[in-house]
Formats: C-alpha cells, sequence, structure tokens
C-alpha cells in the first residue's frame, strides 16, 4: 500500500505536490507550447473548417485551461489539492485532443493519432500526477477515444492496433508510475524518519532542545494571536549527580527515561511540549491552561515521579526515592514576551524549589514574573 491513514496520505500528497512544482510548471509550459506548435501543424494537415474548430479547442480551451494549473502552482493555497486541479486539466486536455481527432474523422481528413500517445506520456510521467490520478487520466482517455473511433465507424485492423497501442503505453505508464510513485513515498518515509530522529533526544525519546527552540516559538506566537495562556515548566531530578555516583551510570539512565515516560505522560494535549533541556533537567511548554490548572500539573508531575518509588538511598531528602523540582511560569504572553525569557524565569523559578527543599514546585506569574510562592 502506498498510503497509510488520511492524514498521513495528506501530508505525503502534500509533500510530493512541493517536491514537483518545477515539473508541474515545467509541464505546463510545455503545454502552452505544443498548442501553439500543433496548431501550426493543423494548417498543413486539415482544410479550413476542420482547422478552425480545431484552432477553438487549442486555444481557447487547452491553452487557457494549461495557463490556469500553471498559476495555480504558484498559489501556495492550493498546493495541497494539486493533484486534483493537475488531474482535472489533465483530463479536460486529453478529452479534447480526442475531440480533434472526432474533428479530423468528421471531415474525413487524417489527424496524427499519435498524438494521443504524447497525451498519455504526458500523464504518468511529465505533469507530476501521483500513480492514481495518473491511472485515472490515461485510462479513461483510452475508454473515450475507443468510444469515439466505434462511435465515428472505425472499426478493424485500424482501431485495434490504434487501441492495443494506446493501451500498451497505458500498461507501461501505469507500471512506471507505481515505482515512480512508492520510490517518493520511500523518500518521504525517509527524510520524515531523519528529520524526527534529529528532534528526539537519544536516550529519552523526548524532544531534543533544539526541537523545543524550534516549536516552543510557534506556541507563543499562537498564545499571542489567540490571547490564551501558557505555562512553562523546568524540571530538575534532586540530587542526580549523587545517584550516578551510588548507582551508577547505567542505572541513572534507566531513572532518566522512567522520569522521562512520567513527565510525558501527563504532557498529551496536541499543542503539548516535552523535551530534554539537558543532563538531568527537562523543560515543558503547556498551551491553554488556567493558572490553577498549571499548578495542578505541575504538581501531578512532581508526585508521578515520586510515585516511580525509584530507590534513592543518597537523596539528602526525608523520602529516599528520586524526586524533581519543578519551576513554572503562568502568563499570558505580549508580542515582547518569548521563550527563552520564560525558560530563564522559570529555571530562577526551579533554582528557588531547590533553594527551598527540593521536592516541590514553585511558581512565577502575571506579566512581570515576579509574584513566586510554593505550589506544593
Amino acid at each position: 500500500m502506498l498510503d497509510a491513514s488520511p492524514a498521513v496520505s495528506g501530508d505525503f500528497n502534500l509533500y510530493y505536490n512541493r517536491k514537483h512544482l518545477k515539473r508541474m510548471r515545467g509541464a505546463m509550459i510545455s503545454t502552452m507550447v505544443l498548442m501553439v506548435l500543433f496548431s501550426g501543424l493543423d494548417t498543413i494537415t486539415m482544410p479550413e473548417k476542420a482547422y478552425f474548430d480545431a484552432l477553438k479547442i487549442r486555444l481557447l480551451l487547452l491553452l487557457p485551461i494549461a495557463a490556469i494549473g500553471w498559476c495555480a502552482t504558484y498559489i501556495k493555497i492550493l498546493q495541497p489539492h494539486l493533484q486534483w486541479i493537475i488531474g482535472f486539466g489533465a483530463l479536460i486536455v486529453g478529452t479534447g485532443v480526442v475531440y480533434i481527432l472526432w474533428i479530423g474523422r468528421a471531415e474525413q481528413v487524417l489527424v496524427p493519432y499519435e498524438g494521443l500517445i504524447l497525451v498519455t506520456i504526458f500523464f504518468y510521467f511529465l505533469v507530476g500526477l501521483r500513480f492514481q490520478g495518473a491511472m485515472l487520466c490515461g485510462w479513461t482517455i483510452c475508454a473515450v477515444y475507443t468510444g469515439m473511433e466505434l462511435y465515428a465507424g472505425v472499426v478493424g485492423e485500424n482501431l485495434f492496433i490504434n487501441v492495443f497501442f494506446l493501451v500498451a503505453a497505458n500498461l507501461i505508464g501505469s507500471v512506471g508510475s507505481y515505482f515512480q510513485d512508492a520510490m517518493s513515498r520511500e523518500n518521504y518515509d525517509a527524510e520524515k524518519l531523519l528529520s524526527a530522529s534529529a528532534e528526539k533526544d537519544f536516550l529519552t525519546g523526548l524532544l531534543n532542545r533544539r526541537a523545543l527552540d524550534n516549536h516552543a516559538p510557534l506556541i507563543f506566537r499562537q498564545a499571542v494571536r489567540e490571547q490564551r495562556p501558557v505555562a512553562v515548566a523546568m524540571m530538575d531530578v534532586d540530587y542526580f549527580k549523587a545517584y550516578n555516583d551510588f548507582y551508577g551510570h547505567a542505572a541513572g539512565d534507566e531513572a532518566l527515561k522512567s522520569i522521562a515516560h512520567a513527565i510525558a505522560e501527563c504532557s498529551q494535549r496536541p499543542l503539548d511540549i516535552v523535551a530534554r533541556y539537558g543532563g538531568e533537567e527537562f523543560a515543558a511548554v503547556w498551551f491553554g491552561l488556567s493558572r490553577d490548572k498549571a499548578a495542578d500539573l505541575a504538581e501531578l508531575v512532581r508526585s508521578r515521579v515520586e510515585d516511580l518509588a525509584i530507590a534513592h538511598e543518597k537523596s539528602g531528602l526525608e523520602t529516599k526515592v528520586v524526586t524533581i523540582s519543578v519551576g513554572l511560569v503562568w502568563l499570558v504572553p505580549s508580542e515582547d514576551q518569548g521563550v527563552e525569557a520564560c525558560l530563564r524565569q522559570a529555571d530562577e523559578a526551579l533554582y528557588e524549589a531547590k533553594g527551598t527543599g527540593r521536592n516541590r514546585v514553585m511558581q512565577a506569574f502575571g506579566p512581570q514574573l515576579n509574584c513566586r510562592e510554593n505550589a506544593s
């Protein structure tokens, strides 16, 4: 199967269209040039009445259709829909060519049938259609042409040979288009996997700091547009160096994985971001929570980590399990309040949480971020 879920298919369609924009534009330009050239050829092969009928089709229908398709590739909002737009245009072009052949039959003029072979190649290999769209266009025009010839009274050997070669062209095009589509999908999957790997922390599976720096500003911009609140939390494992020294780095890595999983379980809404900030420090951005709910969520994260009950004999706390301290910032951001400033304020709140006993949440509220309180 070339497609998975509708969402994945939609993402791949957009990727495919953007990858083949130059190809689509080149196809539209070549179509417009060929319409003009074939109009000149018609003057040699057609009588005057048939020529003017064909000229109307080429210059008043097919040429504008190609021009519209070319313009559509430059309109960003239309890029997700280019397969439909180009495919519909290709069908009109193919049908127009069949109609020109029909004009020749009606006037008993020999119009080069090979033009339809060129159109078939155009569907599969030039215009940038995916496998399904190219097949739909190719086989539909093949059927339309066969019906036209039968209606015009063309039977016997001539019809058989023409249809045979047109079917052969569609078979070759279908196979070639299928493998071309499959290769594009493999490239898309590889690029997506590489992109995801570049944004993931190798140990915990959370986003890394680079990904946080890339995605968090987008959340802030949306919050500014919608005037929605944002909470930023900085979390640090208490006495983690002592844990590593006593239990070893392998045990420390396993503890970080468990802590990361606990934090991620509490942050599963679509716009939530959780990242490993560095070492034993984690960061989270939560969108659209009220001040009380943000404080409750930070406290939930803290308690979930404590509930893991990971033994920590060298903890400086009464509880001899691994715990975290949390610094929390909550605000409705304005244009001049960015992620970096909030992370610094959250880090200052985290420092206060550690300085006042650890295993607790320290908050900062409001536009000035200067009012702190212990939330635990």
